[in-house]
This record gives C-alpha cells, sequence and structure tokens, in this order.
C-alpha cells in the first residue's frame, strides 16, 4: 500500500533535517551586569492553575505567588523568606513576595503562572501576585515558533526599596 519505491515510508524529509540541524543556533540571551539573574517565568506549582483560579483563599501553599530563590542570593541581597523584592526585566518591573528555597540554583529566580489577575475582594478588585507575562518580552523568542523564551528570562533583583 506505501506508494515508495522502497515500500516503506520516509521518515527523513531534507528540508526537515536542515531545520533540525540548525536548532539550538539561536540561545536564550545570557546574564549580565544589568541583569545577573534567570528568571523562570511561570512555574508550575502545587496550588497554581490557569487564571480562572483568581482568589488566592483556595490555595493551600504560596498564596501570594512568591519569588522562589536560592538562599545564598537571598542573603547577599538582604533578603529573607516573606521580604518584599522588586524583580526588573527588560520589558517591566514588578514587587514579589520572596521565598527562600534550597531547590533554586544559584542566579536563578522563578515565579509561578497563573497569578497577577485581580478578583472581587471585599473591598473592590484585588490583584494577587504577579503576572509574569508582564516581564517576558516577544522579542526574546524561538526563531521558529515565536514562542517568547518565559523560562529563561535575564532580570534584575533588588530588596524593595
Amino acid at each position: 500500500r506505501v506508494q515508495t519505491p522502497e515500500g516503506r515510508i520516509a521518515l527523513a524529509i531534507p528540508e526537515l533535517l536542515e531545520e533540525l540541524r540548525g536548532l539550538g543556533r539561536e540561545t536564550p540571551p545570557g546574564t549580565s551586569a544589568e541583569f545577573p539573574f534567570v528568571l523562570s517565568a511561570g512555574e508550575r506549582r502545587s496550588f497554581t492553575a490557569n487564571t480562572i483560579f483568581r482568589n488566592p483563599a483556595w490555595r493551600r501553599k504560596d498564596a501570594v505567588g512568591a519569588l522562589r530563590m536560592n538562599p545564598s542570593d537571598a542573603s547577599r541581597l538582604g533578603l529573607a523568606t516573606g521580604s518584599r523584592a522588586k524583580v526588573s526585566t527588560r520589558r517591566a518591573s514588578v514587587v514579589a513576595t520572596v521565598e527562600v528555597s534550597d531547590a533554586m540554583q544559584p542566579g536563578h529566580v522563578s515565579l509561578p503562572n497563573g497569578l497577577g489577575v485581580d478578583y472581587p475582594g471585599e473591598e473592590g478588585r484585588v490583584t494577587a501576585g504577579v503576572a509574569p507575562n508582564e516581564l517576558t518580552s516577544s522579542e526574546d523568542r524561538d526563531w521558529l515558533a515565536g514562542t517568547p523564551w518565559h523560562k529563561h528570562v535575564p532580570a534584575r533583583v533588588e530588596a524593595e526599596a
């Protein structure tokens, strides 16, 4: 039934093989003196979900969507769990609550997905957490699919003034 000279399905398509050889030729932007951290924007956590769950009261852990960072980085910046930090990227700056975590590598910070949206509170609209998409730039993206590098965003972290 296969109508090729070899009677086989050709999976080696020359045009696609050339594209595959080129994968990895573009790398995410590196860190610099201005942006010494790598931010993973949109980390999946135990109690994060899509934006349909806006009220943080349902979350059993991490109600504020904390910025996770390595203990040595936090100590160097004068930050501790519960303190507030300003996170800046080429696109924007936000203020987030810090969670010091041994799970984080030095130089790497993360924010969860599904936060930074508002919900009706007792005294009007309330915003819980940080919207990680606000920190990512559409210019820093995969060359083929055009997907922004959400998991590799150059960032700066400072204690909130």
